[in-house]
Parts: C-alpha cells; sequence; structure tokens
C-alpha cells in the first residue's frame, strides 16, 4: 500500500491528451517491451522525444503472454496476465483508446468445485455447512467459512487504516511492516487471533500456503480486491495480448527485439546500454540522454553496472533482495466443454491437489466445440513442485488430477496442452514482486528512484505491484520524470 505520488486523474488525463510538448528532445532508451516499457515509449515519442526500445525476447508484452498454440479452433490461455480489476482505471483508459472490448471474468461462482480433506462438495455448500471440510478449528470457530473468518480477522485494521490520514496511513504501514500473512492471522494485533487449523482452512481455500510468510501488507493488497463484493474482473475479449499490440502501430520502428541487455554505463553527458545480441551472438551498443530500465530486478542481478557507484547503496540492496514470486499455469484443450454440462460457467475448482486451482474459461460459455481449461495455476511454494517438471511433464501430471475431479473422460476427451513457467523464463526469474517483511519500509522507498540518467519502471516499481495497472502507473511515471529532465549533451 504505498503512496503514489501522482493521482489517477493526472495519468488519465496523460493518457488521453499526453505529455508536455518538449523544447528539449532527448534520446531516451528503453530496456523492456512490456507494457511499462511500451507507455513510456508511446508517451515519450508522442512528446517529441527519440526512444529506443530493446527487448531481450523474440516478442512484445513481457509478462502478458497469451499462449495460441498449439491449441487449435482459435483457442489459447492466457500464461501470464489473465484478468483486470474494475477500478483499474489505467487499463481501462488505454483499453478504450485502442477500441479492445471485455468479457467477465468470473473468480467464483456457487457452483464452484471444493476438493479438500479428502472432500467433495460444491461452493454453495460449503458456505452453508463450513464443517463439512472437516477442519479441526476451535470450538468459537465452527460454522465459520474461510471467507468470514478472513474477513473477521482484517476487518479491524483496514477499518482504521481507510479513516487515517496520508501520514497516519505511513505510521500505520511501518508498524505493521514486521508482519507476514501468517504471523498476523495467527498473532492478531488487531483482534481475536485464529487457531493453526482456521489458517490452515484459510491458506488453502485462498490459495495463501504457497504465499503466506510473504509480507501482511504485500499480500493484502491483493486480498482486498477479491474481498470486494462490489468489485467486477474481466478479460480482454479476444486475448491479453491484443493490448500490446495495440501500440505496434506507433512504436514497431523503435523496437529492437533479441537485444538481451549485459551492461549500463553512465557517463557525464550520456549512458549507454550494452546488449548481446541474440541472433548474432555480437555485442551491440545504444547511447541516449537518459535509460528507463523496466525489466524486473531478478533479471537485472545479471546485468554489469560501470561505474558500479552511479547506482546507490539501497538500489543495490533492492536489487538483490526483491522477491519474484513463482507461477506455474497449465492449460489443456478439450474436445467439448464437458465442465459446463457439470454446472461450471467460469469460476473455478479449489484443491488441495498439486494442481491446487482450475480456472474454467469466461468466453464462449455455451458454445459447441473444443475449450481450453486452466488446469492447473500455483504461485509461491505450490509451484515449486512443478518447476522440478518439464513441460509436458507438467500436462500429463495436471490431466491425472483434472481426471480425480471431473472422471476418466477427460482422458478421451483430451486434445492438447500448454505449460509455463515464469520462474524458468529467463526474461523475469519469477511472475511478479512480492515484498517479504520488513521491505515497505525498507526497500519500497529506493525501488522507483533514478539513479543517474537511468529511471526504473515496471509493475515492481508501482503502487499496484503484480498488475498490468501498476505497470502502466509506472510507465507513466517514468515518462513524467524524463520530460521534466533538462539535462543534455
Amino acid at each position: 500500500m504505498p503512496l503514489g505520488s501522482l493521482k489517477d486523474g493526472e495519468m488519465i488525463r496523460i493518457i488521453r491528451t499526453g505529455l508536455t510538448r518538449t523544447h528539449h528532445p532527448q534520446k531516451v532508451i528503453i530496456v523492456g517491451a512490456g507494457m511499462a516499457g511500451l507507455v513510456a515509449a508511446s508517451l515519450l515519442k508522442d512528446a517529441g522525444h527519440r526512444v529506443e526500445i530493446l527487448e531481450a525476447s523474440g516478442r512484445i508484452g513481457g509478462r502478458i503472454l497469451t499462449i495460441r498454440s498449439p491449441f487449435t479452433d482459435g483457442l489459447y490461455m492466457e500464461a501470464g496476465a489473465m484478468r483486470i480489476p474494475g477500478n483499474h482505471f489505467l487499463v481501462f483508459e488505454y483499453l478504450r483508446k485502442w477500441g479492445l472490448t471485455v468479457t467477465p471474468f468470473q473468480n467464483d461462482t456457487p457452483m464452484d468445485l471444493i476438493c479438500v480433506n479428502g472432500v467433495r462438495i460444491r461452493q454453495w455448500e460449503y458456505q452453508r455447512q463450513p464443517d463439512l471440510l472437516r477442519y479441526p478449528v476451535w470450538p468459537r470457530e465452527r460454522g465459520e467459512s474461510a471467507d468470514t473468518l478472513l474477513r473477521r480477522a482484517l476487518r479491524p485494521f483496514l477499518s482504521l487504516y481507510r479513516r487515517l490520514s496520508p501520514e497516519g496511513k505511513r505510521r500505520l504501514i511501518r508498524e505493521m511492516d514486521g508482519y507476514s500473512m501468517e504471523t498476523y492471522l495467527r498473532h492478531n494485533p488487531w483482534g481475536a487471533a485464529l487457531s493453526p487449523e482456521a489458517v490452515e482452512m484459510i491458506k488453502v481455500i485462498w490459495d495463501l500456503e504457497g504465499l503466506s510468510e510473504n509480507s501482511f501488507l504485500g499480500i493484502l493488497e491483493i486480498l482486498d480486491l477479491f474481498l470486494n463484493p462490489r468489485l467486477h474482473f474481466y478479460e480482454i475479449t479476444g486475448g491479453f495480448d491484443r493490448l500490446p499490440g495495440a501500440f505496434l502501430p506507433q512504436l514497431k520502428e523503435e523496437i529492437r527485439l533479441r537485444q538481451q541487455m549485459v551492461k549500463i554505463r553512465q557517463e557525464p553527458d550520456r549512458v549507454l546500454i550494452y546488449t548481446r545480441n541474440r541472433e548474432t551472438g555480437k555485442l551491440e551498443q545504444y547511447g541516449g540522454d537518459t535509460a528507463i530500465v523496466t525489466i524486473p530486478f531478478s533479471v537485472l542481478r545479471w546485468v554489469d553496472v560501470e561505474p558500479r557507484a552511479s547506482f546507490s547503496h539501497n538500489k543495490w540492496k533492492a536489487i538483490r533482495e526483491l522477491q519474484y514470486i513463482p507461477t506455474v499455469k497449465t492449460g489443456l484443450q478439450f474436445k467439448s466443454r464437458f465442465w459446463e454440462q457439470e454446472g461450471h460457467q467460469g469460476g473455478k475448482a479449489v484443491t488441495d491437489l498439486p494442481i491446487r486451482f482450475v480456472y474454467y474459461p469466461n468466453h464462449g460459455i455455451g458454445s459447441d466445440g473444443p475449450g481450453v481449461v486452466l488446469a492447473s495455476y500455483t504461485w509461491g511454494d505450490d509451484a515449486a513442485p512443478w518447476n522440478s517438471l518439464s513441460a509436458d511433464e507438467r500436462i500429463s501430471r495436471a490431466l491425472e488430477n483434472v481426471a480425480r475431479l471431473h472422471g476418466p473422460r477427460v482422458y478421451r476427451e483430451f486434445v492438447t496442452g500448454s505449460s509455463f513457467s515464469w520462474t524458468r523464463h529467463p526474461w523475469s526469474a519469477g511472475s511478479f514482486s512480492l515484498y517479504e517483511p520488513l521491505q515497505y519500509t525498507e526497500l519500497f522507498p529506493f525501488i522507483p528512484t533514478p539513479e543517474g540518467r537511468v529511471h526504473f519502471a515496471g509493475e515492481h516499481t508501482s503502487s499496484n505491484p503484480g498488475w498490468i495497472e501498476g505497470a502502466i502507473e509506472s510507465g507513466i511515471r517514468a515518462a513524467v520524470e524524463v520530460n521534466g529532465d533538462r539535462r543534455r549533451k
């Protein structure tokens, strides 16, 4: 919950009308063609700057990755971003700008399947009788769902936070920064602590088992969205890759693919970015007045910086210590949408099997023909067993787990599959940033700050880490910084 310096209204205005046209055009080198880099490049080019975008992979989009092959019939899976909260106004502003439409994304439905502790029930049954899942909770917790227990535990903190002034919020954040989610739930400083078994139930049902030792504040930022019953979620019609793709007409001449940054050199009157061309293996050099680095810190660790002291001590600490959460997704295509016959129209299945969470497609509901199910979505520690497997092995294991939910018909219906690990992806080394205890106060103030001629963007530098909204916010902020920078050769 870091407090940003640019307000939503200011950023929406910038998306609509652009930055102030510069009288001092710069050459700006942007490292990374994800959403942060594309947004910054688009704004700066329109403001009169010369931009050049260096991207290590062979595509744009970063952690927006829509996998279309080997799926057939126009089907796809979202290996990265797959849903947009309705209050992420910057994303929707760009969707309007590019003429893209959305489809409702159902995070949950009353017909969601829960397969936990050897019990198989529907979400509506669990909400009516939570004790059916056989968690040996304390007597005062019996008959209470994970949803009810979690809301009750968080309500005092959230109520206090929302009442405080900005300075009061900062003080409370500093006070709570040492808590992990596990510690908060077990030793609640604002209300009744929960039993270990109640905490276990919350972690399983709310998909927190793999993250519970991470920052309470960081996880709360995620939970707060999903706990809001009035907040709706959406997906981009036709695939999320349409959003970065919409920047191509403006920026295709400025994008250099397969250019892996290996060194940053700052000189008194310029910054040099050295890359290795991944097609030829040759080292190349790009010079500019300013650079914007948008790649994850997990990848930036491999990059030489000269002189080393051109980055501050605290920046180096953040580069070393900021954690990126492992995520593995596996999608399976089936001949028919048999899950709809069983009552699944969007929504999910919650399990304590290795696959953990299954998401049923929200698009194409009621149509004939095949469909793709996100058969396994794991993150944090839950992703570790999957990262030990090859992609083919992950597909096979996911199919076996799905068969335990839907029976042997899944083998007859199976067509093909795809699996993607962000940890094993060399240009991300993890899927999104998430703080550990104490890192809000010790790391965040130094993550987005410029170092000499080098500026920083990306979801990890924003007040909305882990979301497209954060990437866009950071791209706007970095563009504003550069546009107001009066240094020249």
